[in-house]
């Protein structure tokens, strides 16, 4: 998969009575009249919760039993799988495309979700098993999203992925900081999340609050679930391109078929 400029502005754009609050439970994916807007706080205790959601489509009734418990169960799990499962098929599912379904609390109340689509990064998943190149490319994209205090923070991520495509001009001009790259896969028995940062920009990483990326003030991924921060992307992935992303990156070879390193790679450039 080859593309030219493939850049997608990530951002949230506080709609009223669309867009929750950060730390919000159960924050709602709000749209407006931008490339992308989805929600860009994952809370990093959540990236352990994708379970079996890769090996059916992408709906509830679709669901094995284990995945549609996890999402309908009231506890503080239930909460961490409802959360997965938003930034999954935010990241997974186009625009037009959604998950419904609805769960009880404790005290009784019903509350109905709904969570829209919006990157297309793997949007047959609505129809099939999520494969193995789709769990790459939406681990990566989870990851990019995810942020140790839950702040929403508006970033560019680029990528080889034709959905990630988006030509923009004024993007490449005010998104011109490299923050670092994601990679991995958060579907596998045993799921593990990397990350690289660009040296020169980590204190502007920090002050944006992207700890997850370049590292908790010296506290090395502390606070960043089960990513791991892993240096420099120079010692990591190959160098960016005339296109600005890294095409492909060092992962764990029992995590890919291609003997340690994976090409569903998403790079973050910040403002």
């Amino acid at each position: 998969m080859v593309a030219f400029f493939p850049f997608v502005l990530v951002t949230i754009v506080p709609l009223i009575g669309c867009v929750g609050a950060p730390g919000d439970e159960e924050g709602d994916v709000g749209h407006a009249a931008q490339p992308i807007n989805i929600l860009n706080s994952l809370d990093p205790a959540a990236l352990t919760a994708g379970g079996d959601f890769a090996k059916a489509p992408l709906s509830v009734d679709a669901m094995l039993p284990g995945a549609r418990a996890a999402i309908e169960g009231a506890s503080e799990q239930g909460r961490l799988a409802r959360l997965f499962l938003q930034y999954a098929v935010g990241c997974a599912l186009g625009r037009g495309q959604e998950v419904a379904f609805s769960w009880t609390g404790l005290d009784g109340a019903v509350h109905d979700e709904v969570f829209p689509g919006d990157v297309g990064l793997a949007p047959s998943w609505r129809e099939a098993p999520l494969d193995e190149v789709g769990q790459q490319w939406v681990s990566a994209c989870i990851g990019a999203r995810t942020n140790r205090y839950k702040q929403q923070v508006m970033i560019s991520m680029r990528g080889s992925e034709e959905a990630l495509a988006v030509r923009d001009d004024a993007e490449l001009h005010r998104f011109t900081y490299e923050e670092g790259a994601f990679w991995g896969n958060l579907f596998l028995a045993q799921p593990y999340l990397r990350t690289c940062y660009e040296p020169k920009n980590v204190e502007r990483a920090v002050a944006a609050m992207r700890d997850c990326a370049a590292g908790l003030r010296g506290q090395g991924d502390e606070g960043c679930g089960i990513m791991e921060i892993m240096g420099p992307c120079a010692d990591q992935c190959e160098p960016l391109g005339a296109d600005l992303f890294h095409p492909g990156c060092a992962a764990p070879e029992s995590g890919v078929p291609s003997a340690g390193k994976t090409e569903y790679v998403i790079t973050v450039f910040l403002p």
